[in-house]
């Protein structure tokens, strides 16, 4: 079943000395993700989607408001439990309609099987998709720190070491060589919630040297390709 979701969704470029801060500050309001390992992370990798003529890196770059992003992603290599996600863009409103894939299927995207016609909602979108132009993009790595705060549905997340493996699709691969995208010394923090920002959550954020941006790991990963 198709799983849609609608927040604010804000970002900030930290240094790394803000992000071991923010790490060791944030849990004292915060929830930690029951998903993290013993060091509070967990490994992301998603593999995107665009046409010919990436559009959709295009729109990013050229601050198109209404903007929409197709991707497969797992976690911590274990393809078990792997996610079609469409993302969506709104100014400061993001959207995710997610829906989880079999390892099959995930192969199936990603050498666009003519089968897929025959799928409905996103899947079907995505199908009709990689049957015309839309082929997988790039892949996109990192290592993530997330934190919950349950009034406002808050999501507080810190992301590092983003990498990417140029021209490769093959994201079951554990032996993919990537290269790092991020300027040195620099992380990425992101605040997500549903209408409002709780005091306390604000508070902890407030000391925090940071700079907003429209940082985005797809085109940051996809730019080093040009």
């Amino acid at each position: 079943m198709d799983k849609k979701v609608k927040r604010h969704e804000i970002k900030y470029a930290v240094s790394l000395f803000e992000a071991e801060l923010l790490k060791r500050r944030l849990p004292c309001v915060l929830r930690r993700d029951p998903h993290a390992g013993e060091d509070g992370s967990y490994f992301i990798r998603s593999l995107y989607f665009d046409d010919p003529d990436f559009t959709a890196y295009r729109e990013k770059l050229d601050g198109v408001k209404e903007r929409t992003k197709y991707r497969i992603r797992f976690y911590n290599m274990d393809d078990s439990v792997i996610f079609l996600e469409k993302k969506t863009k709104d100014g400061d409103m993001t959207g995710k309609d997610s829906v989880r894939l079999t390892r099959e299927l995930a192969d199936a995207f990603i050498r666009g099987d003519r089968g897929l016609l025959r799928l409905e909602g996103l899947c079907g979108e995505l199908g009709r998709l990689r049957q015309g132009a839309w082929r997988p993009a790039v892949i996109v790595d990192y290592d993530r720190w997330a934190f919950k705060y349950p009034a406002g549905n808050v999501r507080v997340t810190i992301d590092m070491n983003v990498r990417t493996a140029p021209y490769r699709s093959d994201i079951f691969d554990p032996r993919l060589l990537t290269i790092p995208v991020l300027d040195e010394g620099e992380a990425v923090l992101e605040v997500k919630y549903d209408d409002f920002l709780p005091a306390p959550v604000r508070e902890l954020l407030h000391g925090v040297k940071k700079q907003r941006c429209a940082v985005s790991k797809y085109t940051k990963c996809l730019s080093i390709l040009e």
